[in-house]
């Protein structure tokens, strides 16, 4: 049987939205969490016990961002095109620079060239380190000039039969959820965000086709029109939800449903707030004007009782992977208290992936993906994306990244423990 390994003396910030709980200890065996609470109140440790005394320190579980891009890194131009042996450590590399910065899980919205699942399969199989990772495939969208821009990630299908198809082929390659293009795009130059693209019959079957195999559909979707047929049609999440502030019927409707937003704030705010000398004029031009819009459509499903996921879009001109906790903290910005935008990124992020019941949260039976920081993150959520206040990352039970002058007990750590920020530009 594995040895107790116990964090003691730390502030507990469990994901649940429940108050922090100073002196709190948590007890994991295994890749499992067997105790979180008080310090007093677990159960009794043996001489095998390694014990980690982590006095002023706090403790979180692992961030989950529900909207990355593993095959882009924050190309200024959004072209992510490399060949296919490039493509793939560029995937890997990415997954890691999530870890390191404690994004413990992803959900990746688009690959390239179903490379993704190769690397999945290196990680699982215990090759690397990296953010456990759900992909969705290739981004189902309609006949158009994203498929130009991202050949690798993109299946065009037109009609019912073909939406259909292109479903079961995602299947097929081991996607866990499906990606839909339901209007156009901002990273596209001749695209119309608020442009609905697939038809309601064709976003219906999208979702029939994926629930006979158990999958969930994200829709990538900003203007209103599409966004009120992909949520009547039966989607589980909208992905950016631009200009959802458009219809308040819509946003009474996901409430009722429960339908996820990710409002993916961080990719407008990083082309607004970064140096875009080198980043194509258009792009500048068609991100500046609907970032209010993006802010405004939040706070409005935030109030309403909308729930809200944590998503990046990790991989946006200037956004990079590694950085994605800034998201938690444009969402505070928002309007999202502080409690609740870091629940957007741990109990509130297993929902949208439906991985809840094991998975976001510090408690008893719960997978033990853990992150240690110095300071309470909730005084300033900015320290969820500072390296200079984590400590240590810890994901199934195993130490996988720590700051570089701490030390832990052997036998704690994975074989290539990475240093917290590892590569991160």
């Amino acid at each position: 049987m594995d040895p107790l390994l116990a964090f003691q003396n730390i502030t507990l910030i469990d994901g649940t939205g429940r108050a922090p709980v100073p002196d709190s200890t948590v007890i994991v065996r295994g890749d499992k969490i067997v105790y979180a609470g008080r310090m007093g109140k677990g159960p009794a440790f043996s001489e095998e016990t390694i014990t980690l005394d982590l006095h002023g320190k706090y403790l979180l579980p692992g961030l989950i961002d529900c909207h990355v891009h593993l095959s882009g890194s924050g190309e200024v131009d959004s072209r992510f095109n490399v060949d296919d042996g490039s493509m793939a450590l560029k995937i890997l590399s990415n997954a890691r620079k999530n870890l390191a910065a404690g994004i413990t899980t992803v959900r990746d919205l688009g690959g390239w060239n179903e490379l993704e699942f190769a690397v999945r399969r290196s990680v699982q199989a215990g090759e690397f380190s990296a953010a456990r990772m759900m992909l969705a495939g290739r981004f189902i969208s309609i006949t158009e000039s994203g498929a130009d821009h991202y050949p690798g990630m993109y299946r065009m299908a037109d009609g019912v039969e073909q939406v259909r198809k292109a479903v079961r082929e995602q299947i097929r390659n081991g996607a866990d959820l499906i990606k839909l293009g339901v209007t156009g795009a901002v990273l596209v130059e001749d695209g119309l965000p608020g442009a609905t693209h697939f038809n309601s019959d064709e976003i219906r079957v999208a979702v029939d086709e994926a629930a006979k195999f158990g999958r969930r559909v994200a829709a990538h979707a900003h203007g209103i029109d599409g966004i009120r047929r992909a949520v009547q049609a039966g989607v589980h999440s909208i992905e950016h939800g631009t200009f959802l502030h458009q219809g308040p019927d819509v946003i009474e409707e996901m409430a009722k449903r429960g339908t996820f937003l990710v409002p993916t704030l961080k990719a407008g705010w990083d082309v607004i707030e970064g140096d875009t000398s080198k980043v194509p004029q258009w792009i500048v031009e068609k991100s500046l004007p609907i970032q209010d819009d993006s802010v405004r459509s939040l706070k409005m499903a935030y109030e309403a009782g909308v729930p809200i996921a944590m998503g990046s879009d990790a991989a946006t001109p200037l956004n990079f992977h590694g950085r994605n906790g800034m998201e938690i903290y444009w969402m505070g910005q928002a309007g999202m208290r502080p409690m609740d935008a870091l629940v957007s990124s741990t109990l509130t992020a297993a929902g949208a992936l439906g991985w809840d019941a094991w998975l976001g949260s510090v408690e008893a039976g719960k997978t033990a993906d853990l992150l240690i920081v110095d300071k309470d993150p909730l005084d300033d959520l900015r320290r969820l994306a500072d390296g200079r206040c984590m400590r240590a990352v810890f994901q199934g039970g195993r130490l996988v990244a720590c700051h570089p002058a701490d030390h832990y007990p052997a036998g704690i750590a994975a074989e290539d423990c990475l240093f917290i920020g590892d590569e991160i530009p």
